[in-house]
């Protein structure tokens, strides 16, 4: 049982460095919008990727 325990402990802190690294991506991608246009369709491009998933 204990070994079950810490491989979901592995496979829980591999999926949170993934989603952060996911994160800072989109973060960025953010910041380089050049106005408020800009960054409300990349805003909604997020979006339209984030639903597509489910």
């Amino acid at each position: 049982m204990n070994s079950i325990f810490k491989t979901l402990q592995q496979v829980i802190l591999i999926k949170k460095e993934k989603n952060s690294k996911v994160l800072n991506r989109d973060e960025l991608y953010l910041a380089g919008s050049a106005d408020l246009f800009d960054l409300e369709r990349r805003q909604k491009e997020l979006d339209t990727r984030f639903t597509r998933k489910f």
